[in-house]
């Protein structure tokens, strides 16, 4: 909620200077304010799913997850078959055995849970990891795309920003096309 107010402010700080410097530049050239505003927008969550090195790092996550929870099936498996055994034999064994076994699913569950917990937080990192290079990739172009199209500003437009955008000022197509073009050898 913060990075989106943050982001909400920046733009709107960004696009207010923008206005008042053309504005006064127009006011002394007898324009309007508007006159050589140019905007678009880029929805950099499309952008990332859509090119090619993103679908990559999305497949090869995907895969990273299956295998983690394969690893983590056996262990809660593990520790259900204790919670079991420990439910049905808990009348009928002596309390020093059903202390022991209960001691034995706690320790079981616990550590299933640290590492459930260690491979939640690998696999965010691993995402970190696949997509943060392919995110400046994307920002780098955008800016480029930003400098030969003279744009005022370009706003992320994931729905979340831009409420409505004219199709034409969505540069999204062009900066995955722009991507792929550069970066689908190097992935």
């Amino acid at each position: 909620m913060r990075r989106l107010s943050f982001v909400m402010l920046s733009i709107f700080l960004a696009f207010s200077f923008a206005l008042v410097a053309l504005g006064g530049a127009a006011q002394e050239e007898g324009q309007s304010a508007l006159n050589g505003v140019k905007i678009g927008y880029v929805d950099l969550v499309r952008a990332m799913a859509e090119c090619e090195a993103g679908k990559k790092a999305q497949d090869q996550l995907k895969k990273e997850v299956e295998n983690s929870e394969q690893r983590l099936l056996k262990q809660r498996e593990r520790v259900e078959q204790l919670k079991d055994e420990l439910e049905k034999k808990a009348m009928v064994l002596r309390e020093e055995e059903r202390d022991a076994l209960g001691q034995d699913y706690r320790q079981s569950l616990r550590e299933f849970e640290r590492r459930y917990k260690d491979a939640e937080e690998d696999l965010k990192i691993r995402d970190r990891q696949l997509t943060g290079r392919i995110m400046m990739q994307l920002q780098q172009i955008v800016a480029e795309l930003g400098e030969e199209g003279a744009y005022t500003v370009i706003l992320e437009g994931n729905n979340t920003v831009v409420l409505y955008g004219q199709q034409d000022i969505d540069l999204t197509d062009r900066v995955i096309q722009e991507h792929n073009k550069r970066f689908s050898q190097q992935s």
